[in-house]
């Protein structure tokens, strides 16, 4: 009875250091990307500038860069940052704006989140989007 017993818990052991030794990994795995929760976090991460990119897009207004960008294919999200720029792109469903005085004309939107100052959004489409903002003088209407 011992030597079953004994024989058993020898199998088991096995087993298990053989289960358990398949769940490590030899380096040769690519580590798994690890998801972004914000746009900001996004950006942060490398993704490019002023085009889509997995539903979002990075337009960045500095000083030295042209001041006017074009976004054709519009994007799911779109996110402006920087002063005193001008985007004209295709349909968005939301556009969030960090910055002042930018002119922004999107095809067709259905939220604009504004932070800054004097952000001009026009659109496109019969609906209005919801609209947040933070700052002063800043509009969206419908062309």
């Amino acid at each position: 009875m011992k030597t079953t017993s004994l024989l058993t818990t020898l199998a088991l052991t096995g087993a298990l250091t053989a289960a358990l030794a398949g769940c490590t990994s030899g380096g040769d795995a690519a580590p798994s990307p690890t998801p972004t929760d914000t746009p900001a976090a996004a950006a942060d991460a490398g993704q490019p500038d002023d085009v889509c990119t997995d539903g979002i897009a990075f337009i960045t207004f500095t000083d030295g860069d042209g001041m006017t960008k074009a976004l054709p294919d519009g994007c799911d999200t779109i996110v402006v940052n920087g002063n005193g720029g001008t985007l004209t792109a295709g349909p968005a469903n939301v556009v969030f704006v960090t910055g002042s005085d930018n002119s922004i004309d999107v095809e067709t939107l259905a939220q604009a989140d504004l932070d800054g100052d004097r952000n001009a959004v026009t659109h496109g489409g019969t609906a209005e989007p919801v609209l947040n903002t933070d700052g002063t003088g800043n509009t969206v209407t419908a062309r």
